[in-house]
């Protein structure tokens, strides 16, 4: 059931890919309308066939990032900007963390205030797989555009 809400119209990355697909259409010049149901069922395919793709991309990036970012803080001796950076904000968010009394019915600021510190970190991190998902969803799309302007192509008659 929570897969199938992937493949919602109401869904983000549905959206996107929808977005995206309309948008390779008018590049490539495919001048054939495509009926609803034939891009609703095309945008569920294009998104099955990116989640096969990036997911296992995604878990292997975090693997090996994390892997590459402890074995460098254990073995070197001095870090490049970057990573000292980095392992200063993890160090001044560590004492915020442990001072958060998390209760049921309610967080702290504090966790929102650690996010916030947090979030540039994260962005500077994931960004290489955002570009990576993005060049994915471009190649994945245009080849069905493609494949569709052939079928469509093949399909007509010549005049005469």
């Amino acid at each position: 059931m929570e897969l199938m809400m992937l493949y919602t119209p109401n869904n983000l990355l549905y959206k996107y890919i929808r977005y995206r697909f309309r948008r390779i259409q008018i590049q490539c010049n495919m001048v054939y309308d495509v009926t609803v149901e034939e891009e609703d069922e095309i945008c569920r395919n294009l998104l099955k066939k990116r989640a096969k793709v990036l997911i296992p991309v995604g878990i292997l990036y975090c693997l090996t990032f994390a892997v590459s970012f402890v074995w460098l803080l254990g073995t070197s001796e001095e870090l490049n900007p970057l990573m000292q950076w980095e392992v200063s904000v993890i160090d001044y968010v560590k004492p915020i963390l442990n001072t958060i009394d998390f209760k049921w019915y309610a967080y702290s600021l504090d966790l929102l205030r650690v996010a916030v510190i947090l979030a540039p970190i994260a962005i500077i991190n994931v960004s290489p797989y955002i570009i990576f998902s993005y060049i994915v969803d471009t190649i994945l799309i245009r080849r069905r555009v493609k494949a569709l302007i052939k079928e469509y192509y093949s399909d007509e008659k010549p005049f005469g």
